[in-house]
Order: C-alpha cells, then sequence, then structure tokens
C-alpha cells in the first residue's frame, strides 16, 4: 500500500497562514474591544462637556433675567447635517426652554448624569445636569445606533483589508518557501542522476543552515557506501581469481584420475583431488566469514560480557589436536582469571581461531605457540605468539591484505584469516599491534580491549 507523500510546502503554507490567522484574530478582537471602549469614552466626554456648555449658559441667562429670550429662539434647519438626527439636547426651567430639532421627550426624572434612555424604539445615551435651586434641568443625548454603527463601519474596514491581505501573504508564503525549498529540490535532482558507479557527494555550498547536517550526513554515507561497493567489487575479484585456482586444479587431478590405468596413480590423483576440496572448501568458508564481517557492525550485533580466558581455552582445545600433529605445543597464560570484554562470542572465538590457526600453520616443528592475557590500566590485551622465524618489515606492511600469503610454512592457506582477524578488531573498537622479529626471534600479534562495563 503506497502512503501519500505529505508535502512540505503546503504544510509550511497552512501552518503559517493559520498562526497568522489566529494571530490577526486575536489582535483584531483586542483592538475591537479597546476601540469600543475609547469611543465610548469619547462620545460620553463629548456628551458630559456640551452638557456643561450648555448648562453654564443657561445660568447665566437666569441670573440676567433673560431666560424667556432663550425660549423664543428658533433653531434653524439650513445647512443641517445628517449626523445631527443622532444627537439631541433639551433644557428644562419648569417647563421646556429650548431643544434640538426631533429631540426626545426626555423625562425630567431621569438621574443625574449618564443614563440609558429608550424613546419611540430608538435607544438614547443621556447625560443629565440639573439645579434644585433654579430647577433647570439639562439634557443632551445621543444615539446609541449611531455607535454601534461606527463600530461597524471600523469592523468591517479592518476585516476588509485582513481579507485582501491574507491572499496576498499567503502568496508570498508560498513563494518564500518554495525557494527556501529550492535546495531540496536541487538535492532531490543530484540524488535521481546518481548511479552505483558514480556515488559523487552532493553540493553543500548553497545549503542553508536547516539542510547542511542532512546534506553532510547524507556525503558520509555515500562516502561509507562507495568505499563499500568498491570493496564488494574488489572481494568479487579477488574471490573469483581465488576459487579458479584451486577449481582448475580439482579437474586436472580427476582428469588424472579418469585417465589413470595404474590403481596407485589413480588413488594419488584422488587423493590430490581431495586435498583440493578441503582447500577450496576452506577458502569458501573463510569467504563467507568474511563477508559476515564485512557486513556486520557494533550496532547490527548483541554485544554482552565475554569470558575472554575461558574463550581461549576453548579454541586452544579445539586445535590441540591438529597442533600436535605438526608438533607445536599450545600454552595459556592469563594474569587473572575470569578477564571479561564486552564482544561478540562468536565473532571473537572466529578471530581468535584465525590467530592461532596462522601461528600453528607458520612455526616450523618442534616449536610453540600460544595465547597470553593481561590487563594494564583497565584496559584487556590478547596477544598471540609462536617461536617461528618472525616476518620482514616489508611483509608486515602487507599482512593485513586481502589474498596475501606469509612466504614462510605452508601455502596453503586463503590469505584471509588476517583480514577476517582486523575486520572483528574494528567491529569491538579494539586496537590492534604486530611485534615482528628478526629471524629465530617469535612472533607476536596483540589485540587490546576495553575492559566490559560492571
Amino acid at each position: 500500500m503506497m502512503v501519500k507523500a505529505v508535502s512540505i510546502r503546503k504544510r509550511l503554507l497552512l501552518t503559517l497562514a493559520g498562526l497568522i490567522g489566529i494571530a490577526w484574530l486575536g489582535i483584531f478582537i483586542l483592538v475591537n474591544e479597546d476601540t469600543t471602549h475609547e469611543l465610548e469614552e469619547i462620545y460620553d466626554a463629548s456628551l458630559a462637556q456640551n452638557a456643561r456648555i450648555l448648562f453654564g449658559l443657561l445660568q447665566q441667562e437666569i441670573k440676567e433675567g433673560e431666560i424667556d429670550l432663550i425660549r423664543n429662539i428658533t433653531l434653524s434647519d439650513n445647512f443641517q447635517h445628517t449626523y445631527e438626527l443622532n444627537i439631541a439636547f433639551s433644557a428644562k426651567l419648569g417647563r421646556l426652554i429650548i431643544q434640538s430639532k426631533d429631540a426626545p421627550d426626555f423625562l425630567t426624572e431621569l438621574p443625574e448624569g449618564f443614563s440609558d434612555y429608550t424613546f419611540d424604539g430608538n435607544k438614547w445615551r443621556v447625560f443629565t445636569l440639573s439645579d434644585e435651586e433654579s430647577e433647570l434641568v439639562v439634557h443632551t443625548a445621543q444615539k446609541l445606533q449611531a455607535r454601534e454603527e461606527l463600530v461597524a463601519y471600523l469592523i468591517k474596514d479592518t476585516l476588509s483589508v485582513i481579507m485582501l491581505i491574507l491572499p496576498l501573504l499567503g502568496l508570498f508564503i508560498w513563494l518564500g518557501i518554495s525557494r527556501s525549498l529550492r535546495p531540496l529540490n536541487q538535492l532531490v535532482s543530484e540524488a535521481g542522476a546518481m548511479n552505483p558507479r558514480s556515488l559523487r557527494p552532493f553540493n553543500i555550498d548553497d545549503a542553508p543552515a536547516e539542510v547542511a547536517p542532512l546534506i553532510t550526513a547524507l556525503n558520509r554515507l555515500l562516502e561509507r557506501l562507495d568505499r563499500a561497493i568498491e570493496n564488494e567489487r574488489r572481494f568479487t575479484a579477488d574471490a573469483a581469481h581465488e576459487l579458479r585456482t584451486p577449481l582448475a586444479g580439482l579437474k586436472v587431478q580427476l582428469q588424472v584420475a579418469l585417465r589413470a590405468t595404474d590403481e596407485q596413480q589413480k588413488t594419488k590423483a584422488m587423493n590430490k583431488a581431495l586435498e583440493g576440496v578441503d582447500r577450496t572448501t576452506h577458502l569458501v568458508n573463510q569467504l563467507l566469514t568474511l563477508a559476515r564481517a564485512d557486513r556486520e557492525n557494533a550496532s547490527t550485533l548483541t554485544f554482552q560480557p565475554v569470558d575472554l580466558v575461558r574463550l581461549a581455552g576453548e579454541v586452544i582445545a579445539s586445535l590441540r589436536e591438529p597442533a600436535e600433529q605438526q608438533r607445536i605445543g599450545l600454552t595459556l597464560d592469563a594474569d587473572q582469571p575470569g578477564q571479561r570484554i564486552n564482544g561478540e562470542p562468536t565473532m571473537l572465538q572466529i578471530m581468535l581461531r584465525n590467530l592461532l590457526e596462522n601461528a600453528i600453520k607458520y612455526t616450523p616443528a618442534p616449536g610453540e605457540a600460544g595465547i597470553r592475557i593481561t590487563t594494564d590500566d583497565g584496559r584487556v590485551r590478547l596477544e598471540v605468539w609462536d617461536s617461528g622465524t618472525g616476518i620482514s618489515r616489508q611483509a608486515l606492511d602487507l599482512m593485513f591484505q586481502r589474498f596475501r600469503r606469509g612466504a614462510q610454512g605452508s601455502t596453503s592457506g586463503s590469505g584471509l584469516g588476517l583480514s577476517i582477524v582486523k575486520r572483528i578488531v574494528e567491529i569491538h573498537d579494539a586496537e590492534i599491534d604486530v611485534d615482528y622479529s628478526a629471524p629465530g626471534g617469535g612472533f607476536r600479534i596483540g589485540v587490546v580491549f576495553k575492559p566490559a562495563a560492571g
């Protein structure tokens, strides 16, 4: 079942647009509440100020005895603004003195100060001032509908701007994201152009800081993959070459056996063929072991505390009989029993067996070989030694290369034993060192492990 891919571009666009929309909505609500409150304050202050001005003027006219002149004032309708229908005022001194056109019939019993008053279906905001001594009452008022219309206009205007800006902002976000994701598109193009024969590293020069670690990690992976593929090619070519020789020899011996008329000659050819089968079987086993070691690493293997002294004893016991047949004595020395390291038991056993088999193989009879295990500053050192003739300094540089055989002793090996040892040492994050000597001085190879935790 194919899983539908999620677009980073769409996800970022929706996320950013959603967050910006939520932020704007919150800002709009706060601004709307603050604006409405401030408008109420301004309008109320205006009502109170106008009422006090009118109240002061009328009180002065009362003192001067000219209040009747004000009663005779007729307010003109000329140049009347439409908004004047939303505001009103009135003044009473027992009876009506003066009021604006179409002003509601304000009740004189309205409380002093601000109050809400409904007249003829319209709600008014009223400010009242009164004087008990002169019985003067002044009202200034404004329709609440006018305030609501202004707030609605501001909301509509603000929302119109937001609705206009949001699509443009979404477009700019889309273009910005597309530009920012260009390095990923380039990465996809470069990856699509790759093939196993050409694993070029990705270009990191123009990569943004967030993508650079990914490209660096991919380049390291490609480097390891390129080495692995190259090793695989070289391993396959070398293995094919090494298998061709024993198989050709095996074919020749079988042909000799088929053509032989003498029974002794036939038996000799068959024995040679069996030896060829043994050598080929050993080579195939070594190849399979090396292939497994190349494939494994510390993350794919299960490491556990391993008793290295006990494991070495088991390997010596398994090789004691063939060693005795070649008159090679085997020994095991340990400065303390039960010395443990973190490792994979099977791999460690293969490593020990290859080292000890090499020691037996290249030690002239009669001779000695063995394993020595010591500790120093918490580190465990395993050393395989023999009483052979040693190797030259030139041979030391080549001894860990694949399909390289020693010049001394038997040449029936595959040349893979020490390559396997080196790979297992690398898997265990250990160190390997070689002490080569002049002829007659013997040979020692050591592996230093970190101690097991706990």
